[in-house]
């Protein structure tokens, strides 16, 4: 078809929409700018507002309190008035001025008599002034919490089991959590649904409580047909009619158990409940992490009301639905569950979620308290109203106490908590071959000091992560590596290889040594000073499954100074997420990655030069917890490859305590 060109009316057309367009989009940036400058006018009116309430607020609480104190002081003078008028001697005094006035009068001769009476006091008044409470005018944030960008975009992945196909029928929140677990055909139509899964070919069916309008009953029927098991999932709907056809049926409420089994009238009914997605739930720090005090989260739940009721009071959002009218200040939008994962971090602690999102919050390092006792693995369950408030307040001024009790319940999940352990549960009920073998983890330890190889020793055999091999350079020591790895073995480790290195190499030499000879999935560095708590690398190695890290490890830590018995916290900030550096006896990396990186050859600085190489190719490094790690640094600092004095390390760091406390750093 040959080129037709625009005629000049049509050139003039263009050219005058187009400076139409671009008045209306100059007018539409002036517009948009002035907005956000009424909008910053308003934030800053608001803030002067809130400032006047909270300034109007205390002033009140003081006049509240000095009247008390009057009305306290008035109060205790008419009781003094009042018992002087009824003491006996007062009384009498009176009656007899009036007896020697009239002798012989009765009436006088009967107030003597009265006088003489004892007569009861006036109660008297406390001793403290009444207490008063600060009017509750104070307001606090109660803006949408939102992640920045909108919402997020979940992880591509890694998937755990690529080679097992699973059909699911499942809700908005299982489908994105379980896309991780397997190779997920979802998303089935009712009138394809057979096409699908004959292209496919799924090695199970799993179908959730929810309501679809795909027939169920005939998808149950086709698997069976072809050999393929499937499973139902009550997750809080109840049985659906078709639950009595699948192979097995699971529930999140354990209490449900015996009756779905005697309404099935089978016994293949198993406890599963919620679990957490690391991939989706995970510690790492967002944008404002912390910066609210209380979240309640989902559907109001009366049960809970003795531990809902003191969080209003304490800076209490609620994003959820069918909250009485009494917290309607304290409501702020409920999130979708794609954005909810980062809005909750931005919370200090998580009022009585319920299963799903407890293990959610959980994973996602927010300590939670809940209502029922059982009802969870971790958190504190508060039954009784007068500990509530309690509780929640002392959370809130307890970093630490939040801080372990979040630590613990992230332990928890990574051990027995998230859905690739409720996968595992499926699958070993339907009878699906599976391969979950953990990961096999090399320490590599160069040592030039034969007093430390025993207590390194001790501390790699007590790690409760196994398999475990353990890679030691004896390092200009007069020692035979045979006896050595003898000793090691009999301390409880399995996989233990020594090797000898004569004192003209390098530690990076060293290192690489140990490296080439490891065979573990991740290899870490240890140093022989440091300490290392039994759950160090329990805690490290899931770093792995919910980053984007090719190396994890500790930059927030404890550093213990001989020189005066003080424990500080160094970098406290810098735990949780992604950074440039390591501590360098502290770090675990994927075996592939440290085999072909390997050390620089020189006697200091080797960790140094492995992070920057890392940092130019590109590689992620994360910074886990401050927890199950600990160096000490001797008053004698030629003990030490690096050293920095005390004050240096004092001056960059927060004094946490005097003396070694080792139960709150190594539990």
């Amino acid at each position: 078809m040959p080129d037709i060109d625009p005629t000049t009316d049509q050139v003039d057309g263009l050219r005058a929409r187009g400076d139409r367009l671009a008045a209306d989009n100059a007018a539409v940036r002036t517009r948009l700018a002035e907005l956000e400058r009424q909008r910053d006018e308003r934030d800053e009116q608001i803030g002067r507002l809130i400032g006047s309430l909270n300034d109007a607020a205390r002033r009140i609480g003081e006049l509240d309190r000095a009247r008390a104190a009057e009305e306290h002081r008035a109060d205790a003078e008419r009781w003094r008035c009042d018992a002087l008028r009824l003491r006996r001697w007062t009384r009498l005094g009176a009656a007899l001025t009036a007896l020697r006035r009239r002798p012989l009068a009765p009436a006088a001769l009967r107030r003597v008599r009265d006088a003489l009476c004892e007569r009861p006091l006036p109660p008297e008044p406390p001793a403290e002034p009444r207490r008063t409470r600060r009017p509750d005018v104070r307001v606090t944030d109660t803006e949408p919490v939102e992640p920045p960008g909108g919402v997020p975009r979940p992880p591509d992945g890694p998937v755990a089991r690529p080679d097992l196909v699973a059909a699911v029928v499942l809700g908005p929140v299982l489908e994105a959590a379980l896309r991780y677990e397997w190779t997920q055909v979802g998303g089935l139509d009712p009138r394809d649904w057979r096409e699908t899964l004959e292209a496919s070919r799924p090695g199970l069916l799993l179908v959730e409580s929810v309501d679809t309008g795909l027939p169920v009953a005939e998808m149950v029927a086709w698997c069976r047909e072809r050999g393929v098991p499937s499973a139902y999932w009550d997750t809080g709907a109840g049985l659906g009619e078709a639950a009595g056809d699948f192979d097995h049926v699971f529930t999140v409420d354990s209490g449900a158990v015996p009756e779905h089994r005697r309404r099935l009238g089978h016994d293949r009914v198993t406890h599963l409940p919620f679990a957490a997605q690391p991939r989706l739930h995970n510690p790492v720090r967002v944008h404002d992490h912390g910066r609210y005090p209380l979240l309640y989260e989902g559907e109001y739940d009366a049960a809970a009301e003795p531990l809902i009721a003191p969080a209003p009071r304490l800076g209490a959002h609620f994003a959820a639905t069918g909250v009485p009218y009494l917290y309607r200040q304290r409501v702020v939008p409920a999130w979708p569950h794609e954005q909810a994962a980062s809005a909750r971090k931005r919370y200090r602690v998580m009022l009585a979620p319920d299963g799903r999102r407890a293990y959610e919050a959980a994973a996602a390092g927010v300590p939670i308290v809940h209502h029922r006792t059982g009802a969870v693995p971790f958190g504190p369950a508060v039954e009784d109203g007068k500990d509530a408030g309690r509780i929640l307040r002392a959370l809130l001024h307890a970093p630490e106490l939040r801080d372990r009790q979040a630590h613990l319940a992230l332990r928890e999940i990574h051990a027995a908590h998230t859905y690739r352990h409720r996968v595992d549960t499926v699958l070993e009920k339907l009878g699906v071959a599976r391969q979950d073998a953990p990961p096999t983890v090399s320490l590599v330890l160069s040592t030039c000091r034969a007093e430390q190889i025993a207590p390194a020793v001790e501390m790699m055999a007590a790690q409760r992560w196994r398999p475990l091999q353990l890679v030691m350079v004896l390092h200009g020591l007069d020692l035979d590596p045979l006896e050595v790895q003898k000793q090691a073995m009999a301390a409880g480790l399995d996989d233990v290889v020594v090797l000898a290195a004569d004192r003209s190499r390098t530690l990076g030499a060293c290192l690489n040594m140990a490296v080439g000879a490891a065979d573990g999935d991740y290899v870490g560095k240890v140093d022989d000073d440091e300490l290392y708590g039994p759950h160090y690398l329990t805690d490290l190695v899931p770093a792995f499954s919910y980053t984007d890290a090719g190396v994890v490890g500790k930059l927030a830590h404890y550093a213990h100074l001989d020189s005066i018995d003080a424990t500080l916290l160094r970098y406290p900030d810098l735990e949780n997420r992604y950074v440039d550096v390591l501590r360098g006896g502290a770090f675990l990396g994927e075996g592939d990655l440290m085999r072909a990186y390997r050390f620089a050859d020189r006697g200091r600085g080797e960790d140094t030069d492995l992070f920057r190489r890392l940092r130019a190719d590109g590689v992620r490094v994360y910074a886990a917890d401050r927890f199950s790690f600990v160096t000490i640094r001797h008053a004698d600092a030629g003990r030490h490859t690096w050293r920095p004095s005390d004050l240096e390390l004092l001056s960059e760091s927060r004094v946490a305590f005097y003396g070694f406390a080792r139960d709150h750093i190594l539990f």
